[in-house]
């Protein structure tokens, strides 16, 4: 059963939707289940605070009477090269709402919204480590103008599926991205039907991502997906281009994957991915082993739909954020090996104003590129602009051995209710839905201070 509850349901035409009490009663079913094991201690301490910072740096409304981007989810950024700097960050969402901004009334403007599947952010990043604003950038329809998806899939397939983009890797050198999506039924409730990598080859040349061009192709089945994260096996090792990607089987007590199922393990050339190669990928079973059918797979220890997985040199550690299925709590994952023992710690309590019957929160993924970023406004200098981030330095505390390290995550809120059926269109379009301290459908920052225990 799908988790999302997005304000697309109703904006795509799509006329059902699971509902709130048997996500629920899923969600308290896998609770009571993984309470019966015991967990091993975890190896990191750690405290959390919303940061104001980053959050008012994402703060880019478009003026006036003009169409422009009005929040998003699935939010994954990833480093590249190319731009005015040679490094950039790029952002990619996935449901995007698309409308007008009334300042008066602080609300998206509900009528003649539109919402592509995807849509992309760029947010340069200069040598001195400075972060500009990002820049919203979106596909238009050339005939009507209005927005489109970024990534689509081919026409003859386009009728029957979407790609909704869940998680990217960029290659080593920053030219090359790979994303990896949900492969949906048009016209259902978030029906996965599979996975759909898109593979762009030649993203650092092209100034503008509108010019970049990308091949998309299948893997796995709609009994096993691959979609939910991907990430270097090596990370320090340039020369090694494995990456493991996090999958998923059957539902428990049988079904299409879904966010109980548990993760699953594969190990592929990223060079290969790129050629849209996936005859070489092998599988974990065991400790030690791996095979060139995914048979048999031995589930990981770590829960993931759509996440990430990122390796701590600082910490030592791997590290994955994760917030349950109808959770208000959000965890910090660890293990010193992918596939050893992962432990869990919660990091932060999603605040009272983002929950309720109507309300959930979901899509719990780091963004190391942000990690030590301040704003310009933060320090004693006068040569950056305002509005852009730099690099920490003495102000805050930077991890050395036995301190503390930062980490960055985002997470998004969302609503339950159908607009079409709200006042006003309920809290997504109503009056002050846009005011920053209730947003919804907007990427949440929070910084997590953790560092090994001795």
């Amino acid at each position: 059963e799908p988790f999302r509850r997005t304000p697309h349901r109703a904006l795509a035409g799509r006329a059902s939707r699971p509902s709130a009490g048997g996500v629920r009663r899923v969600a308290a079913h896998m609770a009571a289940a993984k309470a019966a094991v015991a967990a091993p201690p975890t190896p990191v301490q750690c405290s959390s605070e919303a940061a104001h910072d980053l959050q008012e740096f994402f703060e880019v409304l478009p003026p006036g009477e003009v169409v422009g981007w009005l929040g998003g989810d699935g939010d994954v950024s990833v480093v590249i090269g190319g731009g005015r700097t040679g490094r950039r960050a790029l952002w990619m969402f996935a449901d995007t709402l698309m409308s007008k901004f009334d300042r008066a009334r602080e609300a998206r403007w509900f009528r003649g919204v539109k919402m592509p599947h995807s849509t992309v952010a760029i947010v340069d990043i200069d040598e001195d480590h400075h972060c500009a604003p990002p820049q919203f950038i979106w596909r238009r329809d050339p005939c009507s103008g209005e927005a489109v998806s970024f990534f689509d899939l081919p026409p003859e397939e386009a009728t029957e599926f979407l790609a909704w983009p869940v998680a990217a890797i960029a290659s080593r050198d920053g030219a090359s991205v790979l994303v990896l999506a949900q492969r949906i039924v048009r016209g259902s409730c978030m029906e996965v039907a599979g996975t759909t990598f898109l593979a762009m080859t030649d993203v650092a040349s092209q100034d503008d991502p509108l010019q970049w061009k990308y091949t998309p192709y299948d893997v796995g089945s709609p009994e096993l997906t691959w979609f939910s994260s991907i990430f270097f096996s090596s990370p320090a090792d340039h020369t090694d281009d494995t990456v493991y990607i996090l999958g998923h089987g059957p539902a428990p007590g049988g079904g299409p994957p879904s966010p109980c199922s548990d993760t699953v393990l594969a190990k592929a050339s990223l060079a290969d991915l790129l050629a849209g190669d996936w005859s070489r990928t092998e599988f974990w079973v065991e400790p030690g082993a791996w095979a060139s059918k995914p048979e048999a797979l031995r589930p990981l220890g770590l829960p993931s739909w759509e996440t990430t997985c990122t390796w701590s040199d600082a910490l030592g550690l791997w590290y994955s954020f994760n917030i349950p299925p109808c959770g208000s709590e959000v965890f910090l994952y660890t293990a010193a090996e992918v596939t050893g023992v992962w432990t869990k710690l919660k990091v932060f309590e999603i605040p009272p104003r983002f929950l309720g019957k109507s309300m959930i929160a979901y899509a719990a993924k780091a963004h190391p590129e942000l990690e030590g970023l301040r704003r310009a406004t933060d320090k004693v200098s006068s040569s950056m602009p305002l509005g852009q981030l730099t690099r920490c330095c003495e102000s805050c505390r930077c991890s050395g051995e036995g301190e503390e390290t930062e980490l960055v995550f985002t997470y998004v809120c969302n609503s339950l209710e159908d607009p079409f059926t709200e006042p006003g269109g309920g809290i997504l379009f109503g009056d002050g839905a846009m005011c920053l301290e209730r947003r919804i459908y907007w990427p949440r920052f929070v910084r997590v201070w953790a560092r090994r225990r001795p």
